[in-house]
């Protein structure tokens, strides 16, 4: 936890400069790469509750760096999209992040490099596959409402009328 910390205090800084948060930064990141995400799909990628993902895109909208525009397929949906302004601040911030990233991992070789990257690999499998992932807790919860509404089915088709 101290090492998240610490990291995430020089994000915190770095990340100063373009006046972004680290969610915001990750969600813009996100965005660049997918733009076509409804507004839960891109809170579940991010890790934020969709109710708290207005929160985040509210000041960059405002800012020019993002705009939402409605879906094609679903007119409900909206489906965030970097501005050229937008694109142009995520290449900087990344190029910053680029470089802290170096500078952090500086004092470690190729070797321990690689080691870290194995257990971190391993750490981020373990999590989505653990029971109380998000993903897994969906999953189950969509099995039980499958086999209910399998059950309601067979059960309407015993009572005659």
């Amino acid at each position: 936890k101290r090492t998240e910390l610490a990291v995430r205090s020089c994000v915190e800084v770095a990340l100063a400069e373009f006046d972004l948060t680290p969610a915001q930064f990750l969600l813009l990141y996100r965005i660049r790469d997918h733009g076509d995400l409804s507004g839960a799909a891109l809170a579940r990628e991010i890790g934020v509750r969709p109710q708290s993902l207005v929160t985040l895109v509210a000041p960059l909208e405002r800012r020019g760096i993002l705009e939402r525009e409605p879906s094609r397929d679903h007119g409900r949906v909206l489906h965030n999209r970097l501005t050229p302004a937008g694109k142009k601040l995520v290449a900087n911030a990344l190029r910053v992040a680029g470089q802290l990233e170096s500078e952090l991992l500086a004092g470690l070789d190729d070797k321990k490099l690689a080691v870290l990257q194995e257990a971190l690999i391993s750490l981020w499998e373990g999590a989505e596959k653990h029971d109380l992932h998000p993903g897994a807790i969906r999953a189950r919860a969509v099995q039980v409402m499958r086999s209910q509404l399998a059950e309601r089915r067979r059960g309407s088709r015993g009572h005659t009328r």
